[in-house]
């Protein structure tokens, strides 16, 4: 797990001494702000998008900045196109119409850098069934049973 402690200033070089004292509890897991954030994206954003595992943010508030990511069928991950942050106490979640919309802008900016989807084109012959037998016939037309039994009659 990363922790990311936001807000702090840090000189450029030499000795850093940095003393953290700060309580918090975390009533939602990383994995869980991630599977949040993955079901959040797909119902509401994009079906092309995923999460990845978050980093604890130490700042104001306590947070996961989850991120999301950009994938297509032909490629697999594309790329990030931000992040969602998931309060680690209540639960609650970024997802707010601004949010959705940049993610959105974000994730069609990211699919114009895309290589052009290409078939594969045709199975080699080696993969194809060749002797299969039908699972099923049609099924035979039903005569009517009087045309049937006047059909014998004049036959007669």
């Amino acid at each position: 797990m990363t922790i990311l402690l936001d807000a702090y200033t840090l000189p450029e070089r030499g000795a850093v001494k940095l003393n953290i004292q700060r309580s918090f509890e975390i009533n939602v897991t990383a994995e869980e702000a991630r599977r949040r954030v993955a079901s959040w994206l797909v119902d509401q954003v994009s079906y092309m998008m995923i999460s990845e595992l978050p980093m604890l943010v130490v700042g104001e508030r306590v947070i996961w900045r989850v991120p999301a990511i950009l994938t297509a069928p032909h490629v697999g991950r594309v790329g990030e196109v931000g992040v969602v942050h998931v309060d680690v106490q209540t639960g609650e979640m970024d997802n707010t119409p601004e949010c959705v919309s940049e993610l959105q802008q974000r994730g069609l900016e990211l699919s114009k850098t895309l290589p052009p989807y290409k078939p594969r084109g045709e199975a080699p012959a080696e993969y194809l069934i060749k002797d299969m037998q039908p699972t099923h016939l049609k099924p035979k037309r039903k005569q009517n049973s009087k045309r049937a039994l006047l059909a014998t009659s004049v036959a007669d």
